[in-house]
């Protein structure tokens, strides 16, 4: 005949005592919560002072060297932020300078305009109006925290308004 071995596994039920409302898990939780807080108290005042003040310079170095590491950061548009050509000239797009955490991030920008783009990378428009140029880019610090970006407007006019009119 067959024997069966018990391997000495061990069933946790939490049994409910109905006098007081509580299980057996929150009483054994209530007694780990007095330990902590004995062992707590049985802590030096100077060792608690120790703590505090790791805790603050700790506070104290990080925010020196974010803010050293940040100091040199910019999102900045090249050029004018508003421009005014003829509507038989085209745009040459300057960009934008991205600098995140001390690093040169200008090779991810990526513009959204409604103008129309030639072969030469040129911007032009086919009617007078105003158009724009929004300039993105996806970091850390620019693209997932804070949503940043710079818009640039560029205003294309008849050439029958004057020179005095385009800047």
């Amino acid at each position: 005949m067959a024997s069966k071995k018990s391997y000495g596994k061990v069933s946790k039920r939490a049994s409910v005592d109905f006098g007081s409302g509580t299980t057996t898990s929150e009483k054994s939780k209530k007694k780990q919560t007095k330990k902590v807080k004995s062992s707590l108290n049985k802590i030096s005042a100077l060792a608690k002072v120790i703590m505090v003040l790791l805790i603050v310079v700790g506070i104290t170095g990080g925010i020196l060297v974010t803010k050293f590491i940040t100091r040199n950061d910019c999102f900045v548009l090249n050029g004018q932020d508003e421009q005014t050509f003829f509507i038989s000239e085209t745009y040459k797009d300057e960009s934008a300078k991205v600098v995140a955490f001390g690093k040169d991030d200008s090779a991810k920008i990526e513009i959204e305009t409604n103008m129309k783009k030639n072969e030469a990378g040129e911007y032009y428009a086919e009617e007078v109006g105003t158009y724009y140029m929004i300039y993105k880019v996806k970091n850390f610090k620019y693209g997932s925290i804070f949503k940043i970006q710079k818009i640039r407007l560029i205003t294309f006019v008849e050439e029958s308004e004057g020179v005095d009119d385009v800047a």
